[in-house]
């Protein structure tokens, strides 16, 4: 629910007061850009690149048994830390959506 021009006057006014009376906790407290994306994209990347070292690695089976099963690793490996990131980032744009528009 959007708020009203009333409230939005007043919230501003108690944001200019706060930043008089504490300008270092408005500093802390300024939005930055969250670490946690862009980890959560360093993830994503190191999955992509287990995965297919992993499959190229399974292909290599047919020369070799070690191959096969590390590369077979590998891919498992790559593709539960994908998942796991793919719904870290699902759940994170959730949390940012109020509850009464979730489904």
């Amino acid at each position: 629910m959007p708020l009203s021009e009333h409230e939005e006057r007043i919230l501003a006014e108690i944001e200019r007061q706060l930043a008089a009376e504490d300008p270092r906790f408005v500093a802390r407290t300024r939005k930055r850009k969250r670490p946690a994306r862009s980890s959560r994209t360093l993830r994503l990347r190191v999955a992509v690149v287990l995965a297919v070292i992993g499959f190229f690695s399974l292909l290599g089976l047919v020369s070799h048994i070690a191959f096969g099963v590390a590369g077979m690793v590998l891919l498992l490996a790559g593709l539960v830390l994908g998942a796991t990131a793919l719904r870290e980032g699902v759940e994170e744009s959730r949390a940012h959506v109020p509850p009464d528009e979730q489904r």
